[in-house]
């Protein structure tokens, strides 16, 4: 009995994330509201009960599969690069790692449902803003940090400049995509790095071990 009720248990988790991974085409061509249950089993092949015993309706099925975007890139964020001694060469390896997860197939997915759905559907924002958002923006900032201790100096990112970097990110490689621009994309890639990584640099300040503060640069610009 214990089996099988494990069995059971076993299968429906397994249906549960292979409809959710495969319904995400409904919801790029139509928010979740106008997406129904009987739609998403004949789109799938599979039954409207299977759909239904799976899911709290609707708007569970879409959230599972944003939710399943979000672990994707969440699993990308955690393998940030390795923090090097020069502080410059940390962050244009840390920018880069973020520049390639921005520009992914899967964060466009994302990035699109969020700019659509957020207005109507606040917790999309809120999920990203979380998960990926912040991650990304701590990633970079604890990245910066370790470096500089590695010099015995205190070095944080002034106030902004995170927040600019993962916008500036999205805006040249994420947002072009959404209006079919790839190749765009592919050109700029490299010179995008190299901006926004000097851009943060030059937003990096770093405290000495009286206090006194000054710019990063002057300190560990190798």
């Amino acid at each position: 009995m214990t089996c099988n009720g494990t069995r059971k248990a076993i299968d429906w988790q397994e249906r549960r994330e292979d409809i959710a991974a495969r319904v995400l085409p409904l919801y790029l061509a139509r928010p979740w509201s106008a997406v129904s249950i009987d739609e998403i089993a004949e789109d799938l092949g599979i039954s409207y009960w299977q759909v239904y015993y799976s899911f709290d309706g609707q708007e569970d099925v879409y959230r599972a599969c944003v939710t399943r975007l979000i672990d994707a890139i969440t699993m990308r964020i955690e393998e940030a690069p390795a923090t090097v001694p020069s502080v410059n060469r940390t962050i244009q390896n840390y920018i880069r790692h973020a520049a390639d997860i921005v520009g992914s197939d899967t964060y466009q997915h994302l990035l699109f449902l969020r700019l659509r759905d957020e207005h109507s559907d606040p917790w999309i924002r809120t999920a990203y803003e979380n998960r990926i958002a912040e991650p990304l923006r701590k990633g970079l900032e604890n990245a910066v940090s370790r470096a500089g201790r590695q010099h015995d100096l205190k070095i944080v990112i002034l106030h902004g400049a995170r927040e600019r970097c993962l916008t500036r990110l999205e805006a040249a490689l994420a947002l072009p995509k959404l209006l079919q621009y790839s190749d765009f994309v592919d050109q700029m890639f490299e010179k995008t790095i190299s901006s926004v990584a000097k851009e943060v640099f030059a937003a990096t300040c770093t405290f000495d071990g009286f206090g006194e503060r000054d710019s990063a640069r002057s300190a560990v610009a190798a």
